[in-house]
């Protein structure tokens, strides 16, 4: 008589994984109908456009503000190295207030640059 139990237990042992086996594959059957029937929906966004680009100026502008001032300090900075290094007869420190006025000028004109050269007038 244990030996029939035995045998019940693994039928139904086999019954509930078979079960579980087509459980996933209806699951996984539907997820993949669920998204390819999602992925077909439209959206109807025609005024976002406007949205989403007036954020991105207002981000561009707070960093085109902080890039130029950096560049102004740079400016400042390199003048002020230029005029002290007037006074020594070291033509490296000449030099290299040379380059940090360079990139001051570069990093102060650069946010108004960028707009040229992106092929437009405005902001980017």
């Amino acid at each position: 008589m244990k030996e029939k139990q035995i045998g019940k237990n693994e039928i139904q042992k086999k019954d509930s994984r078979e079960f579980w086996k087509k459980q996933k594959k209806l699951f996984l059957f539907l997820t993949v109908l669920a998204l390819t029937g999602a992925s077909q929906m439209t959206a109807f966004a025609a005024g976002a456009n406007g949205v989403i680009q007036s954020g991105f100026n207002a981000v561009y502008q707070i960093i085109a503000a902080i890039v130029s001032s950096i560049g102004s300090l740079f400016l400042l900075w390199g003048v002020f190295e230029w005029a002290q290094s007037l006074n020594t007869q070291d033509g490296g420190a000449q030099s290299a207030a040379f380059k940090r006025i360079g990139s001051g000028i570069v990093a102060t004109v650069a946010p108004q640059i960028i707009p040229l050269i992106n092929g437009g007038g405005g902001t980017p």
